[in-house]
């Protein structure tokens, strides 16, 4: 084998490895991404559980209200980050709506089981808002990378596109009722 076989052979075995450290950490961050949105999931269906809950306590206690109380059961998980932002807006509306129904009723935050319910759905919202940040944080490091030489090669190999980010935009609900 000749000097020009032994530069083509190393040639292949570098473009190899690149290839394949390449491929690696882009699955790497793929999954990390994937993670982080799986923490969003899981928020939103502890929000919209524990939203499930509040609305049986109101109809328990005949408390007449407007919330559309949501079916735990029919909320898809691994969904896309858009369609986790609508669902995120949804909530958000509902809570508004429950806020104003405590706001009529005062008495319920004396209620041990409505007070812990009210304090869980909030609590999700915050780990949600958390979870949003490392999420998209998480998106925009895999869209910088794989659009960055020689990621952006490989990806067409692999198949790899974009990653959408979370992008519902947490406003400050009134913060006078908790």
């Amino acid at each position: 084998m000749g000097v020009a076989g032994f530069i083509t052979i190393t040639f292949i075995i570098l473009f190899g490895a690149l290839f394949i450290h390449i491929t690696n950490k882009i699955n790497k961050m793929e999954i990390n991404t994937r993670d982080r949105g799986a923490e969003i999931d899981s928020s939103l269906w502890d929000r919209t559980f524990r939203l499930s809950r509040i609305c049986s306590l109101l109809n328990a206690k005949g408390i007449e209200n407007e919330l559309e109380c949501p079916d735990v059961n029919a909320l898809g998980l691994g969904v896309s980050a858009p369609i986790q932002a609508a669902n995120a807006e949804k909530l958000d509306k509902q809570d508004i709506l429950l806020r104003s129904i405590i706001k009529e009723h005062p008495e319920l935050t004396s209620d041990e089981a409505f007070s812990t319910e009210l304090e869980k759905f909030n609590n999700a919202r915050n780990e949600m808002f958390r979870y949003s940040l490392s999420y998209n944080k998480s998106v925009n490091a895999y869209n910088s990378y794989i659009s960055s030489f020689p990621a952006s090669v490989i990806v067409i190999f692999n198949k790899k596109n974009d990653k959408q980010i979370f992008g519902y935009v947490f406003t400050e609900l009134d913060s006078k009722v908790e």
